[in-house]
């Protein structure tokens, strides 16, 4: 059987065709796309399934019905205000209360526990905006890459209003009007009306994200408070996030 042969001229014209619309040309040689290539506007390419990198919990003291406790450094600097509100956190959980648990009643994780992606965060990623979805709570939010700011009359959301901007290979991203009955992590921490939440997110590897998020609140914080955690980019088979809709497991009393 005699081979078609495709002249350079067509080749050519298809690749210029897909530059026009936007379609990236990949060679049959990559494997993951996405994995290190770079996305629209030449920057680093966030795009797919994250799975959190976490290390070992610390353990729950005997007798305590908590599910987490806290370990070194991952609790905010809180001042003597919000330490005593926390408490009163901790007093409510321990004692098998899931009031102060947002997700127990169907509601957002909030920022920047969200980020905790428990079963994954899918990244889409465009020139002008990402789209983060979560498994977890079926929840997403959006981060605006076009320069536009902020609202001035914009109210407080579940996951608040995100903007970032490139620094070299480096996403900074900006969060503001975060609702202030959300709560920071999974220990229930509490935050004010001032909640600031600020992201690097770079890839320190082909396959690895880092987040280092800056959380400032300068009504419930004694200082700034920092921590990052890293995320693996999940494989083929493996990446793909399920629906999680809460409310098909709530039993409502009457």
């Amino acid at each position: 059987m005699m081979k078609r042969l495709i002249s350079p001229l067509y080749m050519a014209a298809v690749v210029a065709l897909l530059a026009i619309t936007g379609v990236p040309a990949y060679s049959q040689q990559t494997a993951r796309p996405g994995a290190d290539a770079a996305a629209a506007g030449g920057q680093p390419d966030f795009s797919g399934v994250w799975r959190i990198q976490r290390g070992p919990a610390a353990p729950v003291p005997k007798g305590s019905t908590l599910r987490w406790v806290p370990g070194p450094g991952e609790l905010p600097p809180f001042t003597a205000e919000y330490m005593a509100k926390y408490k009163k956190v901790e007093m409510s959980r321990e004692s098998g209360s899931e009031e102060t648990e947002p997700e127990a009643q169907c509601l957002p994780p909030g920022m920047p526990y969200f980020m905790q992606a428990q079963y994954g965060l899918e990244i889409v990623q465009g020139k002008d905006k990402i789209a983060l979805f979560s498994e977890w709570m079926d929840a997403y939010r959006r981060i605006y890459l076009d320069g536009r700011k902020p609202p001035a009359d914009l109210d407080p959301s579940y996951f608040g209003y995100s903007t970032g901007r490139w620094e070299g290979d480096t996403l900074v991203v900006d969060t503001v009007s975060l609702r202030q009955d959300t709560v920071l992590d999974r220990y229930g921490s509490p935050h004010s009306d001032q909640l600031h939440v600020t992201e690097r997110i770079r890839l320190v590897e082909p396959n690895v994200l880092e987040n280092k998020i800056t959380v400032t609140d300068s009504k419930a914080f004694t200082k700034p408070w920092d921590y990052s955690w890293r995320y693996r980019r999940a494989t083929s088979g493996n990446d793909e996030l399920r629906e999680n809709t809460c409310t098909e497991g709530l039993v409502f009393n009457k």
